[in-house]
């Protein structure tokens, strides 16, 4: 199981997941584990996954095959479209069960500098048809914690953010958090540690980077200020209020 959250941001992007994989015999899970589930490809592309790991270890070989015979130097769609017939190809190839409703259970967040932009493409769990994510769809969540990750990443965003792409700072900051509490309220299947990879311009060029402990303890600690404040603030507004002097009538 899993949980995966990726932004568009103005100056790059920002990709999250948690570190836990299940064992499992046929349909009972057996042990969890930790694992990573982000990683980056030629110092420019990353890769997140959902579903089986096994098909992740292929799909990120396709990413690897993509970027090597230059596709990424092809427009984002034709690149995009191009990486998910691959995909969808190599599991074919095998026989990987496809399900009427649920596909191939089997998704991916993929970022990467195409046309000298940052994009941020989701491929479905379904059929990994790519979703390029752009300034008013500007986050995605996926996998199993989806369900807590997406509605708080709107929160996020709208109290945050302001409703618009954020910059790779704070998108890192909104990530973590999001992470944080799909791993926290989850009742099993996800949990740590956070990874958080970024795409963004270091001195001119584009880089992919799986971010360090230290660079994640930073945001970790901004946001236990950030809820300390939130859960101090009613008491502090009713408690001013109170202070205050009852109006006499008619201003007297």
């Amino acid at each position: 199981m899993t949980v995966l959250v990726g932004v568009k941001c103005k100056d790059g992007v920002v990709i999250g997941a948690d570190s836990m994989a299940t064992s499992t015999a046929g349909h009972q899970s057996l042990m969890q584990m930790s694992t990573d589930k982000l990683s980056v490809v030629g110092d420019r592309v990353i890769v997140a996954s959902t579903g089986a790991a096994g098909l992740g270890q292929r799909f990120q070989d396709v990413v690897k095959k993509s970027w090597d015979a230059k596709a990424f130097s092809q427009k984002c769609m034709d690149c995009c479209r191009s990486i998910a017939q691959s995909g969808v190809n190599d599991f074919k190839s095998t026989g990987v069960p496809y399900h009427p409703q649920y596909g191939w259970s089997f998704g991916s967040l993929m970022a990467a500098p195409l046309e000298d932009r940052p994009q941020l493409v989701e491929f479905d769990v379904h059929g990994l048809q790519p979703e390029v994510k752009n300034d008013k769809l500007h986050f995605v969540a996926m996998g199993s914690g989806q369900m807590l990750a997406e509605p708080f990443m709107g929160f996020i965003s709208r109290v945050v953010w302001g409703g618009t792409s954020p910059d790779v700072q704070l998108a890192t900051l909104g990530v973590y958090w999001a992470l944080q509490h799909a791993i926290q309220m989850a009742p099993g299947g996800v949990g740590l540690p956070i990874k958080i990879a970024t795409l963004r311009k270091v001195s001119g060029q584009w880089k992919a980077q799986i971010l360090e402990e230290a660079e994640l303890q930073e945001a970790d600690q901004h946001i236990a200020a950030i809820e300390d404040r939130i859960r101090k603030y009613p008491s502090e507004v009713l408690a001013q209020a109170a202070a205050q002097p009852v109006p006499t009538p008619g201003g007297a």
